[in-house]
């Protein structure tokens, strides 16, 4: 393991964090599922009805990936840090 502080730019989010951004992402897709559910009942004949089922059938599919999706790979660039002048210190 490296001694080397992590830069607070580069370190990852916290489980907690992380976590809780896909169970929002789940639960919204979730409520589009009900809302187009609810759409699929109202309108009885028409093209709306057909994409509410569709939507209906393939979101909670759709819900369950993006929440089993894990957190994105940050790209292992090199933080640009503060090169300045270094100023001498007192003896």
């Amino acid at each position: 393991m490296k001694d080397e502080p992590v830069l607070v730019t580069t370190a990852p989010m916290s489980p907690r964090d992380e976590r809780r951004g896909r169970e929002r992402r789940y639960l919204i897709t979730m409520a589009v599922r009900v809302l187009a559910f609810v759409a699929a009942i109202v309108f009885a004949t028409g093209w709306i009805r057909v994409i509410a089922v569709i939507l209906a059938v393939v979101l909670p599919w759709v819900a369950v990936v993006m929440a089993n999706a894990g957190p994105k790979k940050p790209e292992r660039t090199q933080p640009s840090l503060y090169a300045g002048e270094r100023r001498r210190e007192l003896e």
